[in-house]
């Protein structure tokens, strides 16, 4: 194989480990943060609406009763949280021997492919072991944050030309705002005509 595509190899194993890893936190940090986000605001609201005729309307109520469903909806992870914590340590931890991993490979003029692969299968299995995959809705958008503005990654992103649009903007987002743009389109031809 040439180094070139060893380092390729490894950049695109680091990507998938540093991602997991950060999808893993995601779904901590979101389990470990917004019950008590939502229940700091609902509680904020509820005292604004006990003088302001706006902040107890129906509109109001409706979207805080949405975000008591969503709060049991996350408490349902509550249990593992303590997992997925573990989880994201471990695999941060192989990302920095992956990352180790391609600087040694970078290192040498003719790296040695067969060593450096059957490593890099070791540091994979490894991973394995830790993925969790049952992950939290909305995870996976928060890990492409915290991915690329909190990981040292640079490494990944000049071997892999990773580019914002195609690789650091997740497509189901791209797809989210797509549909909200076409409800937006649509609902003003509808009050148009």
């Amino acid at each position: 194989m040439k180094k070139n595509d060893l380092l390729s190899h490894i950049a695109s194993a680091g990507y998938n480990v540093g991602f997991g890893a950060k999808k893993t936190f995601a779904t901590f940090d979101i389990v470990s943060k917004i019950p008590g986000w939502i229940g700091i605001i609902s509680l904020a609201v509820s005292i604004l609406g006990l003088y302001m005729d706006e902040m107890s309307s129906k509109h109001i109520a409706a979207i805080f009763i949405i975000l008591s469903i969503g709060s049991l909806y996350i408490n349902f992870y509550d249990g593992d949280k303590s997992k997925y914590e573990e989880a994201g340590k471990k695999q941060t931890a192989i990302f920095r021997k992956i990352e180790r991993l391609y600087y040694d490979a970078k290192s040498e003029d003719e790296p040695d492919s067969v060593k450096y692969i059957g490593q890099l299968d070791v540091l994979m299995q490894e991973f394995d072991e830790t993925t969790i995959t049952k992950q939290i809705c909305g995870s996976n958008w928060y890990a492409h944050y915290k991915f690329f503005s909190e990981m040292e990654k640079r490494w990944i992103e000049d071997q892999l030309s990773l580019t914002f649009w195609k690789d650091k903007f997740p497509n189901t987002l791209k797809l989210f705002i797509l549909m909200v743009l076409c409800v937006i389109v649509g609902s003003i031809i509808y009050r148009c005509n």
